[in-house]
């Protein structure tokens, strides 16, 4: 409707975003806006780039707008969201998680984080084993060796780093574009240049 057109063209005149409870800090008035656009764009079903720069605290929008999901009264049984990461980082978002959002349910389907035979529990009943999760955590290498991650329907698929998949070729890019969820984000501290597609492609 015409409120949406008017919500989509100007993003800075959204009104806040009402704080869910359960997030452990305060976000500045960018990231409010920031979280706003989220809920937004992923509300409508669609894919939204989240593009600060490092050290901005795309995290804690990402966990701010996990809560706010969770919050919801879904008419469905609730879905897990998927978080895409860079292996590196998978310690850093368990932290970060801890330190902002203690409340969310986080599962890591990587063998760094789980052992072995849970992530095969996991693999051979995934929506039984993750009905009580709010996001399962993994790294674009695993998407090529976890085929049950692709054929679940996630509530979102969020990557991180999302610059990891800008070349279309490689088997990573090839995995992400087979995620199925209700939207999609993708985040990047690092500028987008010389071609937009590059980050589009996670839409796909």
């Amino acid at each position: 409707d015409l409120e949406i057109l008017a919500d989509l063209r100007e993003p800075g005149q959204l009104d806040a975003v009402e704080l869910c409870d359960g997030l452990q800090g305060t976000l500045r008035p960018y990231q409010r806006e920031g979280l706003a656009w989220l809920r937004l764009l992923t509300t409508l079903g669609l894919g939204a780039c989240l593009a600060d720069d490092m050290g901005l605290g795309k995290t804690i929008q990402v966990l701010a707008l996990l809560l706010c999901g969770r919050a919801e009264k879904p008419a469905q049984p609730r879905k897990p969201s998927l978080l895409v990461v860079p292996a590196s980082l998978l310690g850093n978002w368990r932290s970060e998680a801890r330190r902002f959002a203690p409340s969310l349910k986080l599962t890591f389907l990587h063998p760094a984080e789980t052992d072995r035979q849970t992530l095969d529990r996991i693999a051979e009943s995934p929506m039984q084993r993750l009905r009580a999760t709010d996001f399962a955590i993994t790294t674009y290498s695993m998407l090529t060796r976890q085929d049950w991650l692709t054929r679940l329907n996630w509530r979102l698929v969020i990557l991180d780093e999302a610059q990891a998949i800008k070349n279309p070729s490689t088997r990573q890019s090839r995995a992400v574009k087979k995620l199925r969820a209700q939207a999609r984000i993708v985040l990047t501290g690092t500028p987008v240049e010389n071609r937009l597609g590059e980050i589009g492609r996670a839409h796909v």
